[in-house]
């Protein structure tokens, strides 16, 4: 691993000299800006392990003679506009301005060179600012401890916020353990479970991430514990087809009560009809999340009839954006927890655990097959962070085993 250090008047000058010398792959490993000056350390072939001991080393290079890197501001001037490229001019003594000098027969004209790469320019300085806003002031051992966050497919923002939480640390595993204490805080567990407690809970959600599988799994494993004469189903899922049928097959077969109902007025008496009952699982209809006017109607529900705890489901197999406009079109809910379905349908935790922490909703069940009752079980904070740090393990070894692949080939 190389790690360098650069000075500049300005972070894309810095950038610029990174790129050139470390490659795009280069890692920005801190960052300071003191009297005008950005300060960057840079790493390349960036290795966790290997970086105290090479900071170490650059510190002691510090004290000898600095290798003299080319000045890159000529290039800028070069093909800068035309004012930087007269001011060049007289630099060499000439008083005749670019677009005069003669292009070669049948090639292109410099003008038009010029006007190519100055084009050029702006969008690599617009890339290098983008790249800038989002480095700027990195600590040692950030970018590591980011990745490891990322492998399990978590937000890059989220990751940032939660690492700088953590830093700084003495060491790699260190901030590490401290990320994932912090992660027990940020992720938040539903206090409430109504397996054993009871009550009246609705699910919501899109269509087809399993809301009527995981009522069916709950009320399962409430009827183990206190009699399948105790749960009552309400379904108001009318749209779908096949939606009544199915809970009406699956109440048949646990022996609970099935009510249809076809309006949410009809709610309070069918909710008097299952007084006696110490579980009633209402399974709404799915609701695409820009229907404002159908979340909307939910969220009338929830008001008219206030003993409703309504659950969030939401599938882990579901892309980032769609589970953010998910759970922001359901924010005007007072919800009282999710239900994170279809983990052994998705590779990554990390989209759903994303949203669910920046929206602050407490995770009451997962579930993660199609048995009913056995796969449904209540959240557990531990679940989700060795889920996390068991991504980041797999990821580390296997690239060990892709740095291990040359040598073995050289070996035979």
């Amino acid at each position: 691993m190389k790690v360098q250090r650069y000075e500049d008047d300005s972070m894309n000058k810095v950038l610029a000299r990174i790129r050139t010398d470390l490659g795009s792959s280069a890692v920005l490993v801190s960052s300071r800006t003191e009297n005008g000056r950005t300060e960057v350390i840079a790493a390349q072939d960036y290795d966790p392990a290997k970086l105290d001991e090479a900071l170490a080393e650059l510190e002691r290079r510090k004290l000898e003679p600095e290798e003299k890197h080319p000045p890159l501001e000529l290039l800028w001037e070069i093909i800068d506009d035309e004012k930087s490229s007269r001011k060049l001019d007289q630099k060499n003594g000439s008083d005749s301005p670019v677009q005069k000098v003669e292009a070669a027969p049948n090639g292109p004209s410099l003008e038009s060179m010029v006007d190519e790469i100055s084009k050029l320019r702006k969008l690599f300085e617009g890339e290098l600012a983008h790249v800038s806003r989002r480095v700027d002031s990195y600590q040692p051992h950030e970018a590591a401890l980011i990745d490891r966050l990322q492998t399990a497919s978590l937000d890059f923002e989220l990751s940032r916020k939660i690492v700088r939480k953590a830093l700084p640390c003495a060491s790699l595993e260190a901030g590490w353990r401290r990320v994932q204490q912090i992660l027990c805080r940020v992720i938040r567990i539903s206090d409430q479970d109504v397996r054993q407690e009871g009550g009246v809970i609705a699910l919501f959600g899109t269509s087809g991430v399993g809301k009527t599988a995981a009522a069916a799994k709950i009320a399962a494993q409430f009827a183990l514990r206190h009699g399948r004469n105790q749960i009552a189903f309400i379904t108001t899922d009318t749209n779908r087809v096949g939606g009544q049928s199915q809970l009406i097959a699956l109440g048949a077969v646990l022996g609970i009560p099935v009510q249809v109902l076809s309006d949410y007025e009809d709610m309070p008496d069918a909710l008097a009809s299952f007084a006696g009952r110490q579980l009633v699982v209402i399974d709404t209809a799915g609701v695409n999340q820009r229907d404002a006017k159908a979340i909307s109607r939910l969220q009338e529900l929830t008001k008219q009839n206030p003993s409703i705890k309504p659950y969030l489901v939401i599938p882990a197999n579901t892309q980032e954006g769609i589970i953010a406009d998910t759970l922001q079109a359901f924010a005007a809910i007072q919800l009282e927890g999710s239900i994170i379905t279809k983990l052994d349908e998705s590779s990554a935790m990390g989209p759903v655990l994303s949203g669910l922490i920046r929206h602050k909703l407490p995770i009451a069940y997962i579930s993660q097959g199609q048995k009913v009752p056995e796969d449904l079980e209540r959240a557990r904070i531990s679940h989700f962070v060795n889920h996390i740090n068991r991504a980041h393990l797999v990821a580390e070894r296997r690239a060990e085993a892709r740095e291990k692949v040359p040598a073995n080939m050289a070996m035979a």
